[in-house]
C-alpha cells in the first residue's frame, strides 16, 4: 500500500556527527480498499465585511458541496463572527437532511466582527466524536482575525489538531492575513490558498471536496526507529508544502519516535527532510540510522502496521575519501533550495510591505531564480507577476502588480515542487 524511499549521501567524512536524509512516502493510486467515510465541516465567516456577493457565494458553494455528498458522508455547517453558530449539526447526507441543510444555509446573513477561534472551536467540539471518519474542514474568511488576541486563535487551532481535523483554509479577496490562514492550515496539515473573487468560491470548494472523497486511510503515523546514540534533531515536511513537525516518543519503545500525518488520499506523495545527530565511527562499516514503519487505519479493518523495505532505510558509512563525503544527494539539495526559496519570498514580501524596494527586488529576484532552478513552475508563474527579468539579467519590481497577485505569492510561499 505504501511505498517508502530514502535519499541521502550515505558517506560521511570521518568525525562527522550530522547528516540529512529525505524520506519519500507514497500511497498507491490503485487501492482496492473501501473509501474512508468523511466527516465534513464547512466553516464560513459571516462578519459584516462578507455582506453581499461574498456571503451569497459562500452559501451557494456550501450548498453545492452538500448536494454532491453521498450518504456515507456526515456533514455540518458553522458560521462565525464574534460568536459561532452551528447552522447544521452533524448529520448524514441523506436527501431529507440535505434539503433541511439547504434551507438553513439560505437563511445565513452577515454582520459583526471576525473571531476565527469561535468557528474552529465549534467544529472541533462537534467533530470530536466522529470516530472512523476522515475529518475535513472547508474554512472561508475575507478578513483578519481582529476581534481576538492571537493566543486565543492558537488554542483553537491546537484543539483542531488534537481531534485530527485537516483544514483547507481560504481567503476571499485580499483583506485577510496570509500568516493566519497558513498557520491554521499547516498546524492541521491542511492547505491554504486565495480565492480572488466570489464567483470562484464554488469551484474552489468543489475541487477540494473531490480530493477529500479520495481519502483512503486515516490516522496515519510514521514510526522512526533509531539505534542507540542517534537523535532526530528536526523533521520537516518538504512536499507538497513546508511544515515543521515534532516527532514524539513512543511510550512502548524508547527507540521509536512517532509522527502523525492525519489522513491520506490515493496517490498522495509526501516528502520529509530529516536532520540527524549521529555517533562517529571508524571508516568502512555501514550502519543503520533510521528504519521507518507505518501505522494507519482502514475502513472496516481497523489499525494496520506496515514495515518498509530496505530502500526506505537510512544508512551511514564514514569515509576518508573526500570525493565520496562531499557529494550531496539531489533530493536533499532540491528541498534545501525549496526552503531557501520560501524564505526569500517571505523576506521579500516583508521588505515590499515596508517600502524597502531595493531589498524586495533583490530577494524576490533571488526567489525567481530559485523557483526556475528547482522546477517550481507554479511559483515561477506567480513571481513573474511581481518581478520582471530583463534580457540582460536585470531584475526590477513590476509596479503594476495587483494585490491579488501579491497575495497569491504570499499564501503559496510555502508550497514546494517535487524533484523532476
Amino acid at each position: 500500500m505504501f511505498d517508502v524511499s530514502a535519499y541521502q549521501n550515505p558517506y560521511l567524512k570521518t568525525g562527522t556527527t550530522a547528516m540529512q536524509a529525505v524520506l519519500s512516502i507514497n500511497l498507491s493510486a490503485d487501492l482496492s480498499a473501501l473509501p474512508v467515510p468523511l466527516a465534513l465541516g464547512i466553516v464560513i465567516d459571516r462578519s459584516g465585511s462578507m455582506e453581499g456577493q461574498k456571503i451569497e457565494a459562500a452559501k451557494d458553494a456550501a450548498i453545492r458541496v452538500i448536494q454532491a455528498a453521498d450518504e456515507s458522508t456526515a456533514f455540518m455547517v458553522v458560521t462565525f463572527n464574534e460568536t459561532a453558530q452551528v447552522i447544521v449539526a452533524p448529520m448524514s447526507a441523506s436527501p431529507d437532511n440535505k434539503s433541511r441543510a439547504v434551507q438553513a444555509i439560505r437563511r445565513i446573513y452577515s454582520n459583526g466582527g471576525t473571531c476565527m477561534s469561535t468557528g474552529l472551536n465549534a467544529v472541533a467540539q462537534e467533530m470530536s466524536s466522529a470516530a472512523g471518519r476522515a475529518r475535513k474542514i472547508l474554512f472561508l474568511t475575507d478578513g483578519k482575525n481582529e476581534g481576538e488576541k492571537r493566543p486565543i486563535l492558537d488554542r483553537a487551532v491546537q484543539r483542531c489538531k488534537e481531534v485530527q481535523l485537516q483544514v483547507s483554509a481560504w481567503g476571499i479577496g485580499t483583506d485577510w492575513d496570509e500568516n493566519e490562514l497558513e498557520y491554521i492550515a499547516t498546524q492541521t496539515q491542511g492547505d491554504a490558498d486565495i480565492i480572488p473573487s466570489p464567483n470562484q468560491v464554488a469551484a474552489a470548494f468543489g475541487t477540494a471536496f473531490s480530493q477529500m472523497q479520495k481519502t483512503a486511510v486515516t490516522e496515519v503515523k510514521l514510526n522512526l526507529w533509531t539505534p542507540q546514540g542517534v537523535t532526530i534533531k528536526a523533521f520537516q515536511q518538504v512536499f507538497p508544502s513546508l511544515i515543521n513537525l515534532q516527532p514524539t516518543p513512543d511510550a512502548a519503545n524508547a527507540r521509536i519516535q512517532q509522527v502523525s500525518f492525519g489522513a491520506m488520499a490515493q496517490g498522495d506523495q509526501r516528502d520529509y527532510l530529516v536532520d540527524l545527530e549521529v555517533p562517529s565511527y571508524a571508516p568502512g562499516q555501514q550502519f543503520l540510522m533510521i528504519r521507518p514503519s507505518l501505522i494507519y487505519t482502514l475502513p472496516n479493518k481497523g489499525a494496520q502496521e506496515e514495515k518498509t523495505e530496505r530502500k526506505g532505510w537510512v544508512f551511514a558509512q564514514w569515509t576518508d575519501n573526500p570525493q565520496q563525503a562531499t557529494q550531496i544527494d539531489p533530493h536533499v539539495a532540491h528541498y534545501t533550495h525549496q526552503e531557501e526559496l520560501s524564505q526569500s519570498i517571505r523576506e521579500g514580501q516583508a521588505a515590499l510591505a515596508t517600502g524597502d524596494n531595493e531589498r524586495a527586488t533583490r530577494l524576490l529576484g533571488k526567489a525567481l531564480q530559485l523557483s526556475q532552478q528547482t522546477g517550481n513552475e507554479n511559483m515561477t508563474q506567480l513571481l513573474n507577476k511581481l518581478v520582471v527579468k530583463e534580457a540582460n539579467g536585470t531584475v526590477r519590481l513590476n509596479k503594476n502588480a495587483s494585490e491579488v497577485e501579491k497575495k497569491s505569492v504570499a499564501i503559496n510561499s510555502g508550497k514546494t515542487s517535487r524533484l523532476k
